[in-house]
């Protein structure tokens, strides 16, 4: 197939239940397979033992460390290469058929197309032609009519050592593997074993770089007159046990970064695409965001400052045009994945990323722009540089950047065809049109036609236009512009996109004071700036504040007896984190009208507060505007002080419920990442409530939007049967096995499976579940709402049976977020609120 009729077959039609394949050319450090191993057990969570039958062979798959298997996930990785004792055999297409088919080859396994297996190499490399085809042959199949998702591991030839034979392959070869692939990883020395590296510094045939790890293998190689220091004068000094050390330390944590990448791009495989105008795509680039424009010509030279330069900061600009060697697209995209290692331990303001049945925290959004020389960059301009600049947005797609930077000003053809690319294979990928005018002044109107021109027919989820002014009085020229812009669409009935409003120059400082979204910045601690006029995230904050552009507002959290809540300090963190001015306390009252009449609530700089017992149900008559959410759960544990319009009219009171957030997405990624599926399609999952109070009505609206028949246990039956009139589903009497009002008959009535147990008991009810109810084929999923202890009698329980758990204290960060989100309108620092969560709520020991 050609390439184009390739992306027709498969669109945005990837089958996320089938295998996940790694394909490339494996070097000395074994890199495919080592990355099967960590999908296997990092991502899936554990092996299965498996022996697969081609048409006259037996693949034997090896599980190492089967203590670790768990009945309900279970994993292989399955080569495609094999020997058995008739000799060398592939999998064939039809193999695969039939082996998927069958369930010998599932959706948790992973497929590894190793063209540098060592069998090719054998034999003087004889058979490598016949087994070059097949292997292209099975990945086509896998690619193009199993839609798998597909990575390629490019693993550097000469920095990697990989065999001559499969490095002659590579060059023939790699054009087509890339046609079959959709993201891709790069590694350099990351996967050698320190003694590889040592040995080949040792020969001299190395250069080892201080700050990225990365062994650059020239040509030279040293006389062993050079290196004549024996080994027993060397193996006892204390500067060569520090090295080893060092070169040990060095390789770990470079392949852990490699390991990260793989997971990283999973996840966002996985993603639901970014709906243009979405509120999710809008906090991204929310109020008070920020990204940090880098221009180095080598990401490794960032390593002094990456500890401040990401403080306060939402994303990483990697300007690709200013990238030293970016002719060398494996060279570009190692660079984009050291950027993301580097700045992983500082990532502090990292938006959530969903990974399976867990989550990436710590994986910083990177913008990657590629701007040409009549854009204000250096990259060439001319027809062939026009050419290499959109191969170069694709490159930023395979390593599944988070935001694209597209210029709005080149061949609309191509324009056309790099979005319907990205649309159609990246959906999760943020696309910035932008439009920068250098050098000369243009007119309002001219500057709202450039708005909505980067606006690409509504396929750019944001738009950014850059101008140029010779007085400040015009300061405010692209701003009014932006706004007039997002009036044109709403007129058009057109989705309005966040809009980047700039002045160039020193002289537009003033523009990205009053910009409200996804401002450049620089970083004090950098010695040079990538645009001037930029300035950093904390000198624009200040300023914003000054001006009253950002004013300072006071949060709380209102309840009785509150002394233990973790909220202020939880929230707390998050303003600080993100640079914001407000801050957050305890409105401890025994009334909700005491709270009404006091000064917080009254107050011009109030900005909203969490809703705690006694007071869920007694502040709704306060409410202006309820969430349909608030509304059926008949509770509101948010309060959101919406802004005096420009009518003149008065605040309002926004109420909102999320504790069924915090119920609904751990469980979610737990039913999405688990392996235990329903027997059959006209099964139903079953969510199990027990507790009759105002948690158990979020837990049944969550149950409720995750498609489960729910079944109610209350002690008090008229509260349960309340909640199955509000919610559906049904009431049992008890949880006895033999009796036939309670569980078991429920369950066995119609073709259902108990996938969750949610708790919503006090903490000193010390609730323990009947044990039959654990000791079920496919274990349920509990959660106890009860975040102290963080280790509860019900949670022990479970996890000696071996079901999946979710703590309370979860569910208390993931109903933080999102009320810092509503507050904020922008994404909320995860890592942030959950290690202030577990701080507070782990016991001594664990922490």
């Amino acid at each position: 197939l050609s390439k184009e009729s390739v992306d027709d077959l498969r669109m945005n039609n990837r089958n996320d239940k089938a295998p996940i394949v790694l394909v490339g050319f494996s070097g000395a450090g074994d890199e495919i397979m080592r990355l099967a191993d960590t999908l296997v057990d990092q991502y899936y969570g554990a092996y299965k033992s498996t022996n697969i039958e081609s048409e006259d062979s037996l693949i034997e798959i090896d599980t190492p460390d089967n203590s670790r298997i768990a009945d309900d996930q279970k994993s292989s990785i399955i080569e495609i290469i094999g020997r058995d004792p008739e000799g060398i055999f592939t999998l064939r297409p039809n193999d695969m058929e039939q082996l998927l088919k069958e369930g010998a080859i599932t959706s948790q396994d992973i497929i590894v197309v190793d063209f540098a297996h060592r069998l090719i190499s054998e034999g003087d490399g004889a058979n490598a032609p016949q087994l070059q085809a097949r292997l292209l042959e099975a990945l086509e199949f896998l690619y193009s009519e199993k839609r798998c998702l597909v990575i390629y591991v490019n693993v550097d030839a000469e920095i990697g050592l990989i065999p001559p034979i499969p490095t002659l392959m590579k060059d023939q070869i790699e054009s087509k593997i890339i046609d079959l692939s959709d993201f891709e990883i790069c590694i350099k020395d990351e996967g050698l074993h320190p003694n590889t590296v040592m040995a080949m510094q040792e020969l001299g045939v190395g250069e080892q770089h201080e700050t990225s790890g990365e062994l650059t293998i020239t040509s030279s190689v040293s006389s062993s007159a050079d290196t004549a220091t024996s080994t027993e004068d060397k193996e006892n000094s204390p500067e060569i046990e520090e090295h080893v050390k060092s070169v040990i330390e060095r390789q770990l944590l470079a392949w852990s970064g490699i390991q990260f990448e793989l997971l990283r791009i999973v996840a966002r495989a996985n993603l639901p695409p970014a709906i243009v105008g979405s509120e999710d795509v809008n906090k991204v680039m929310g109020p008070n965001t920020f990204f940090l424009s880098l221009s180095f010509d080598d990401v490794a030279k960032t390593e002094p400052y990456a500890a401040q330069m990401c403080q306060d900061v939402d994303a990483m600009e990697l300007r690709v045009d200013l990238l030293a060697s970016n002719q060398d697209r494996h060279h570009v995209l190692h660079q984009m994945q050291l950027l993301r290692r580097l700045c992983r331990p500082y990532a502090t303001r990292a938006p959530v990323l969903p990974c399976r049945n867990k989550v990436i925290d710590d994986a910083i959004p990177i913008v990657y722009t590629v701007r040409t020389a009549h854009q204000a960059g250096t990259h060439e301009d001319n027809d062939e540089g026009i050419r290499r600049m959109f191969q170069l947005l694709k490159l930023g797609l395979r390593g599944a950047a988070e935001v694209l930077d597209v210029e709005s000003a080149w061949d609309k053809e191509q324009t056309s065809e790099l979005l319907d690319f990205a649309q159609t294979r990246y959906p999760s990928t943020m696309i910035l049109g932008s439009h920068h005018v250098v050098g000369h002044e243009i007119s309002v109107a001219e500057a709202v036609e450039f708005f909505l021109n980067c606006g690409f027919d509504q396929r750019a989820h944001a738009a950014k236009v850059v101008l140029s002014i010779q007085h400040e009085s015009q300061a405010y020229m692209a701003y009014d512009a932006s706004l007039i812009s997002s009036k044109t669409l709403e007129s058009r009935g057109k989705k309005i996109i966040p809009n980047i409003s700039l002045i160039l120059g020193t002289i537009g400082e003033e523009s990205r004071v009053i910009n409200p979204r996804f401002t450049p910045v620089t970083h004090e601690c950098l010695p040079f700036k990538a645009a001037p006029g930029q300035l950093s995230a904390s000198e624009l904050m200040k300023r914003r504040v000054d001006a009253g552009l950002v004013k300072p507002k006071r949060y709380a959290i209102l309840g009785h007896n509150i002394s233990y809540s973790v909220s202020p300090e939880m929230q707390g963190a998050a303003f600080r984190a993100t640079g914001l001015p407000h801050s957050y306390g305890r409105a401890d009252v025994e009334s909700v009208q005491e709270f009404i009449m006091g000064g917080l609530f009254r107050s011009s700089d109030f900005g909203g507060c969490s809703v705690t017992i006694p007071h869920k149900q007694d502040i709704i008559p306060y409410v202006d505007v309820m969430s349909n959410a608030a509304k059926e759960i008949g509770s509101v544990n948010t309060l959101v002080i919406l802004d005096p319009d420009l009518k003149g009219g008065g605040r309002k009171i926004y109420g909102d419920n999320t504790d069924w957030i915090g119920i609904f997405n751990p469980l979610r990624r737990k039913l999405d990442g688990t392996s235990d599926s329903l027997p059959s399609d006209d099964y139903r999952g079953v969510a199990l409530i027990i507790g009759g109070g105002g948690t158990a009505r979020a837990a049944a609206y969550a149950a409720k939007q995750l498609g489960l028949d729910i079944l109610y246990y209350n002690r008090t039956p008229s509260k349960a049967i309340e909640l199955a009139s509000t919610f559906g589903g049904e009431v049992i009497s008890s949880m006895l096995e033999d009796d036939k009002d309670g569980l078991a008959s429920a369950l066995s009535n119609g073709k259902r499976v108990l996938r969750v147990i949610i708790s919503t008991l006090p903490k000193a009810a010390d609730f323990e579940l009947p044990e039959w109810i654990l000791c079920q084929q496919i274990k349920p999923i509990v959660l106890d709402v009860n975040y102290k202890p963080y280790n509860t009698p019900l949670l022990i329980q479970s996890q000696k049976f071996g079901c999946e758990i979710v703590r309370g204290s979860e569910m208390l960060w993931e109903q933080g977020t999102r009320q810092f989100e509503l507050w904020t309108g922008r994404k909320a620092p995860y890592k942030v609120m959950k290690d202030v969560v577990l701080e507070n709520c782990l016991p001594r020991d664990e922490q």
